[in-house]
């Protein structure tokens, strides 16, 4: 994954990015807290990467601000499916006995990453309209946002 680095990926880059086909979200990864916070810490070098390219980038075109609005989507919504799979996958196995006060406290912390990523969306975000003043929400990403 060296190309997560790259302080200036074209937006088709940050989109390919932003879905992450390579990072693979498993039963495992959930039950490992390890590999789940590593991955996510993964996925969310794609708003690092978006605010580095919109700090750089002329924005007053509305169709740049589209793209990155549509790079941001894609991750969001990539970073969503994860969390709720592993909640769901935790859940699983807390339902069968014996529970174990381990995957109870897993279970707390994955869903505690909602928490995290609404900070770093606000903070993605917060540059997002610094950059693209003019730039009209769709009416259901407002009212979740």
């Amino acid at each position: 994954m060296s190309g997560w680095n790259s302080d200036l990926s074209t937006l088709r880059e940050l989109e390919e990015r932003a879905r992450a086909p390579e990072v693979e979200m498993s039963v495992r990864t959930c039950l490992n807290m390890s590999h789940f916070k590593a991955t996510m810490r993964e996925l969310r070098k794609v708003d690092d990467n978006i605010i580095i390219r919109m700090n750089t980038t002329n924005t007053a075109s509305g169709d740049e601000c589209q793209a990155f609005f549509r790079v941001l989507q894609t991750a969001y919504a990539r970073r969503e499916h994860d969390i709720a799979y592993c909640l769901s996958v935790l859940d699983d196995k807390l339902s069968q006995p014996p529970r174990k006060l381990s995957l109870e406290s897993q279970r707390d912390w994955v869903a505690s990453e909602r928490s995290v990523e609404r900070i770093v969306r606000s903070r993605t975000l917060d540059v997002f309209r610094s950059r693209c003043r003019f730039f009209e929400f769709p009416a259901e990403f407002e009212k979740d946002h």
